[in-house]
């Protein structure tokens, strides 16, 4: 391979896959929002990988608008040069399409910056960064679509290596046998496995995607030896073990679409695709039904104590929460918020306070709630029906338009069994919060955008403004902004730490450097809450800071608060209504 002739192209590829690895992998965080440090990570992780392969040319993107009649094409060529209309015409696409982008931003803006009672800087912001991530990562996708930069392969490598080591750390836990390895990996409770993910449903669709990247590798390969053969086999049988170390019937599902989506794959393009990839694809399911018998087996063996089973879950005989806590009393408490503000939905972030204040007609959800667990549901809930159905329409008719679904290139199978992993994965819980998902998600939309072709595409001169200098200036503000953020994170989580254990420069009085910040104000009202002395004196500040603080957080500590201001206010019949909701809200398991 050329590659190996240049040694600076390879430390490259090897520095992007490193870039894309380790979202999934990073085992660190920090209180009190432990998302923050494994975002920012992404986000400039992301950043780096882009400027790793921001001079490869991108793949040409498809699309069926036609911005001129056939006449109007006619006569401007006449006056310009081919290369000149095609620019003018993929511009005038370009326009066409932003048109429905920036009516959404400029929706979501107002929305979140009107409609919450309270707003929340930090998660307005993060939802800009969010994008601005998915965006930088489609572009790299584009750029892995086009054959002539080989960047496919170190695309699939990346995903599947995360897999992998994901698998064998998830086994490990499983097996509880992973202790020795702490920090570097994630603590869960016996019984549990999720590698540094932190959820099993979020593991599961790691090893999912790490299918996808197998099953792909094998497709773009036209003769295998047996040693590719063993290595594709062994990598199989270890992703099948995590999945069962998971017990996850989100990944079980997902696996089951891959396994479909494969053998139609396989059927269709049978005369170019090795016998291999079928082979594998049925192969998948059965290693999981294996490892499903054999693993609570083996830690029966090594701890006393049987595993759970992932074959037990699906067939309903083991479940791990009560009834309360079921996604069905979840999302018909989510419609019942929904029918309360069903034209501009309750705000961003306001999705826990409406579940504290509404009092339902049906069972209640028993636990803190800050997501509906379903997409479209949770745009509902907090931006409107009319929002939640153009973001659907538009994600819906923009992958219908990219490519005809019965003539898709392998590139485009690849992609398409992304999209679908994480859109089942975000019908039932919310993956795109995380930093990993987001760049998954843009990957396979740049590698779904491309056109299928077999030549290498040609530059185009006119785009190397759009193609490097804009991607640069988003890659370097999202990576300043980032360390920007994690520094101001970083004082105020000294407020959060016992005082030997916080930096020198904040260790005596980190509240007053910590109140200086406007992006985590919410983070640094809340331990003010609870923290400082209800007196007298500022028991009306104490009560209005926790009216505020319920947006943010509203579990019973905050109420509490309120209502000792309350009391010693005097306004008892106020005091008494809101503890009467204390009951109410209470998590239960």
């Amino acid at each position: 391979m050329q590659i190996f002739k240049s040694p600076s192209l390879i430390a490259n590829r090897l520095l992007l896959v490193v870039c894309l690895m380790l979202p999934w992998l990073n085992p660190f965080t920090s209180a009190p929002s432990t998302s923050v440090v494994p975002l920012l990570l992404s986000w400039m992780l992301v950043a780096c990988a882009m400027l790793l392969v921001v001079d490869e040319a991108p793949a040409y993107t498809t699309s069926s608008y036609h911005p001129f009649a056939p006449s109007k094409v006619v006569a401007i060529g006449e006056e310009l040069s081919p290369k000149a209309i095609s620019f003018f015409i993929r511009v005038r696409q370009t326009s066409f399409q932003n048109k429905w982008c920036l009516l959404l931003v400029v929706w979501f803006l107002v929305s979140a910056l009107t409609v919450p009672a309270v707003i929340d800087r930090a998660l307005t912001v993060g939802v800009v960064a969010a994008v601005a991530c998915i965006w930088i990562a489609m572009q790299i996708g584009k750029r892995a679509a086009n054959p002539a930069n080989g960047l496919l392969h170190w695309l699939f490598a990346a995903w599947l290596l995360a897999a992998l080591v994901s698998s064998v750390l998830a086994i490990l836990q499983y097996l509880n046998m992973a202790r020795e390895l702490a920090p570097w990996v994630n603590q869960p409770h016996i019984g549990d496995a999720f590698a540094n993910l932190r959820q099993r449903n979020q593991f599961a669709s790691l090893t999912s995607i790490g299918l996808v990247a197998l099953l792909g590798m094998v497709a773009e390969e036209r003769n295998i030896s047996k040693r590719y053969l063993v290595t594709a086999w062994s990598a199989l049988a270890l992703l099948a073990a995590g999945l069962a170390c998971s017990v996850s019937r989100t990944g079980a599902v997902q696996w089951l679409v891959v396994f479909a989506l494969a053998m139609l794959w396989a059927w269709k393009k049978r005369k170019h695709t090795h016998r291999a990839l079928m082979y594998l694809a049925i192969g998948a399911p059965l290693l999981v039904i294996l490892w499903s018998l054999v693993l609570p087996w083996v830690a029966l063996q090594l701890n006393g104590v049987t595993g759970a089973s992932l074959l037990l879950r699906v067939a309903g005989q083991a479940q791990d929460y009560a009834p309360c806590g079921g996604r069905r009393v979840l999302w018909t408490n989510a419609l019942q918020m929904i029918s309360q503000h069903p034209w501009q939905g309750w705000g961003l972030g306001e999705t826990d306070f409406a579940h504290y204040s509404t009092d339902y007609q049906s069972e209640r959800f028993c636990d803190l709630l800050d997501n509906a667990h379903n997409l479209p549901l949770h745009l509902a809930l907090e931006f409107g029906i009319p929002f939640a159905l153009l973001c659907c329409v538009l994600a819906v008719h923009w992958i219908h338009k990219k490519a005809k679904l019965y003539a898709l290139t392998n590139v485009q199978c690849i992609a398409f069994a992304m999209l679908l992993v994480i859109g089942l994965h975000s019908m039932l819980e919310y993956p795109l919060w995380y930093g990993p998902f987001q760049i998954a998600l843009g990957l396979a939309l740049g590698l779904w955008a491309e056109q299928a072709q077999s030549e290498p595409v040609e530059a185009d001169p006119f785009s190397g403004t759009r193609q490097q200098i804009f991607p640069n200036l988003v890659c370097g503000a999202l990576f300043l902004g980032c360390l920007f953020v994690a520094w101001d994170y970083n004082r105020v989580a000294q407020i959060y730490r016992q005082p030997e254990m916080r930096d020198a420069a904040y260790r005596d009085n980190p509240m007053q450097a910590a109140s200086q910040t406007w992006l985590f104000k919410n983070q640094v009202d809340f331990a003010r809450l609870m923290t400082q002395s209800i007196k007298q004196e500022n028991a009306q500040e104490t009560y209005e800071l926790a009216m505020r603080v319920l947006h943010y957080s509203p579990e019973p500590r905050v109420v509490e608060r309120a209502v000792e201001s309350l009391r010693l206010l005097g306004r008892t019949l106020e005091a008494e209504k809101l503890a009467s909701r204390l009951p109410t809200i209470t998590p239960r398991k």
